[in-house]
């Protein structure tokens, strides 16, 4: 009875050297991806040593829009309840630009989070809660309780709209943030909550409800982790249709090398061949909002598409060194349906409809 040996295609190394304890999807469950290479083709220190350039390509990258508009949301589940947020970031009013608080956004809805604002000259003080998330009053006596607990552990967001003497403090998600514009305050919050709350009884505060039209303002980030995470679907898939064998090659291992290693880019774009992409996909009818893959060959060129929500289309250059016939392949991840096929038997299933 032989054994089946555990290689991984991104570090080449085998057990008992590396882990080999779970299955690595093609593309990110995080964006709907379901369909997974066999357990003994990715190593568990290869997916640890990943799981932050994945996070950051969900969360900060041009993905992180239509993500927060359409989802899919944690792991990949379709129900409102676990749709993905964005960061916490500073809103302000549209119609009260003097305005700024704590928000998120969800499937396209801007949400306030539990926070107080206080004027350190004034003593003024301020609650603020959104009503999406029921009473206000019981909202506000558990932030109180959670006030209690300030630990002087926060995310900061030093910005000059607020006046000097104030400052806003939010909790979210077991996290505070800190926004405020002058950093001398800093000393004096936890001393001021203590004030607060050993002085005023909220027992009896009647809660006072608004509407505002909030403006969200997020940070884009597109670096080499973005077309890094890029390549690394489109190996992913190339391992599941060729083998693990085949893609653990040297023809590959500069490619291979980029995905891990990270340095100059010299693999991936967002401009050139995405027009055969969209001449394949756009002709067949794709589901709208389906991720995509293509992988084609071109002369000694090896070359991967890779399309997220029906756009943001991506070459990545497998390999310049591709000797072989290479039939062009192709996968869709339809994570609206939670249904992913290849082409072909897409193709094949439009026929036949």
């Amino acid at each position: 009875m032989s054994t089946l040996i555990k290689q991984c295609i991104y570090l080449k190394g085998t057990e008992p050297e590396l882990l080999f304890e779970s299955q690595e999807h093609i593309f990110p469950a995080g964006i709907g991806g379901i369909q997974k290479l066999p357990l003994e083709y990715v190593s568990h220190n290869a997916n640890n040593a990943f799981s932050a350039l994945e996070l950051g390509f969900m969360r900060n990258s041009i993905l992180m829009l239509p993500r927060q508009f359409y989802g899919p949301g944690k792991r990949g589940n379709l129900s409102p309840k676990k749709a993905s947020k964005s960061t916490v970031s500073l809103m302000t009013a549209v119609s009260a630009p003097e305005s700024i608080e704590f928000g998120y956004m969800s499937l396209g809805k801007p949400y306030s989070i539990a926070q107080i604002k206080i004027n350190v000259s004034t003593r003024e003080c301020g609650l603020m809660f959104d009503q999406s998330f029921g009473d206000a009053s019981t909202q506000m006596q558990n932030f109180i309780s959670k006030l209690g607990e300030y630990n002087n552990k926060y995310f900061l967001y030093e910005d000059e709209r607020f006046s000097p003497d104030e400052f806003i403090l939010g909790f979210q998600d077991n996290r505070w943030y800190l926004g405020l514009s002058n950093l001398k305050l800093i000393p004096e919050i936890q001393g001021c909550i203590k004030r607060l709350l050993d002085q005023t009884s909220f027992d009896n505060q009647v809660p006072q409800y608004g509407q505002s039209q909030p403006k969200v303002e997020q940070i884009i980030q597109m670096n080499n982790d973005f077309f890094r995470v890029c390549a690394k679907v489109i190996f992913n898939y190339l391992a599941y249709i060729k083998g693990r064998d085949f893609v653990l090659q040297e023809k590959f291992d500069p490619i291979r090398n980029w995905i891990v290693n990270g340095g100059e880019q010299n693999f991936a774009t967002l401009s050139g061949k995405e027009q055969i992409l969209k001449s394949y996909f756009s002709s067949i009818n794709c589901p709208e909002k389906a991720h995509k893959i293509l992988i084609l060959q071109d002369g000694s060129y090896l070359f991967g598409v890779i399309s997220f929500y029906g756009g943001f289309e991506t070459i990545v250059q497998l390999s310049d060194n591709y000797k072989e016939y290479f039939e062009a392949e192709g996968f869709i991840c339809n994570w609206e349906e939670r249904e992913e096929y290849s082409l072909k038997d897409f193709l094949i299933n439009k026929l036949q409809e």
